[in-house]
């Protein structure tokens, strides 16, 4: 059949690759013993816009650190709300008398647009801690989460990237559940990369690097004009350009919880905003594994119609399936086990119905930028 070997070849490259991601978080997770008893001082920025609803939930959980308060502080940045987040914060002070948490106010008056990563650089700009912490506004972190962050800088590590998982207290719909499940198997195929020294992805709403690493490769310089990338992007230059190692830390205690979307609407904008970095990743090699990836699930999808129309036989389509469900499985087992939730285990097969129509989707509203920001201007 015509289609027999390229859908082959590039099932069993995708095959390969995720399976390569699946023994990546074995190598991470065997990492995890290496830790420290360093307190370093820490900064810990949240940009918030907007944010009125959920600020205060994250302050809470921010103060009840089991890290010395004194050796650790809290930078809300107000990305220029214009709800009443900045009241919000100002009232959680004033309330609780808390000595460690300030409010910046984060202004622009130029002509370009500003977004997430200029508001963490502002913060940053006004801290102290020899490590900086990132967390998202609408996020609520566990009392180790400082200490476990910390605690996995060795001398020769510059960035330890953290777990984010949705809170199970907010999955009120299998819509709820699918995501989450869907998120843990793309968030342990970062956290397989960075386990094979090969960092890829990782997430801002938990994330920590040395202020030293920071300095080194300018801050977020290069990328400045790409709406997201304070996270991936930032990582992916401190391991190209720097000696710094990266590393994930896989402690339960460290995972932190945000919230999944409502609506099937919200789920694929924020998802095409997270896919229109891709292009962006340095190096053409990171491109054409993503074009192949992206080949692959355009194959898959037609599958049905290719074997309708006699283009590739029964036994390659058997094939190209089982390369596509057996690794994911398998990364998928991992991360529910690290995250305690084999719960969501059932809804395994369901998820990887809906999977493919939503890459192709997503990946292609990303690429062409189809999709909207909350408000940069």
């Amino acid at each position: 059949m015509i289609l027999d070997l390229p859908l082959f070849m590039l099932g069993s490259f995708y095959s390969l690759l995720i399976f390569f991601f699946a023994m990546g978080v074995l190598r991470e997770q065997r990492r995890q013993r290496r830790k420290n008893t360093w307190q370093p001082t820490v900064s810990v920025i949240v940009p918030a816009r907007n944010e009125a609803a959920s600020i205060e939930t994250t302050l809470k959980s921010l103060v009840r650190q089991d890290y010395p308060a004194e050796q650790y502080e809290v930078i809300v940045v107000d990305d220029r709300s214009n709800d009443d987040t900045a009241k919000v914060v100002e009232s959680f002070i004033a309330r609780t008398g808390v000595q460690n948490v300030r409010l910046l106010r984060h202004d622009h008056n130029g002509p370009r647009p500003t977004y997430k990563k200029t508001a963490i650089s502002y913060g940053i700009k006004f801290s102290r801690g020899e490590i900086i912490l990132t967390t998202d506004a609408d996020c609520r972190v566990q009392p180790g989460w400082i200490a476990s962050m910390v605690a996995h800088y060795r001398p020769e590590v510059g960035l330890v990237a953290g777990l984010t998982s949705f809170d199970p207290a907010s999955e009120k719909t299998w819509f709820h559940k699918l995501q989450t499940l869907e998120f843990a198997g793309l968030v342990f195929c970062g956290v397989g990369a960075i386990g094979n020294r090969y960092p890829l992805i990782c997430n801002g709403s938990n994330l920590s690097y040395r202020r030293a690493a920071y300095d080194e490769v300018g801050g977020f310089a290069g990328h400045e004009h790409i709406p997201s990338g304070d996270d991936d992007l930032f990582m992916q230059n401190v391991h190209h350009y720097t000696n710094w190692q990266v590393r994930y830390n896989l402690d339960p205690r460290s995972i932190n919880y945000t919230r999944p979307v409502d609506t099937i609407r919200q789920f694929f904008r924020q998802r095409a905003r997270w896919a229109s970095k891709g292009s962006h990743y340095p190096g053409v090699g990171v491109l054409a594994i993503l074009l192949s990836i992206y080949l692959f699930y355009l194959g898959f999808f037609l599958l049905p119609l290719f074997y309708a129309l006699n283009l590739i036989s029964g036994l390659v389509a058997l094939s190209v399936l089982g390369m596509k469900i057996l690794p994911e499985a398998l990364v998928v087992f991992l991360a529910l086990s690290i995250l305690k939730r084999r719960d969501l285990w059932r809804y395994f097969l369901p998820a990887e119905l809906l999977q493919t129509p939503y890459i192709l989707t997503a990946g292609f509203a990303g690429f062409f930028q189809l999709f909207n920001w909350k408000s940069s201007s």
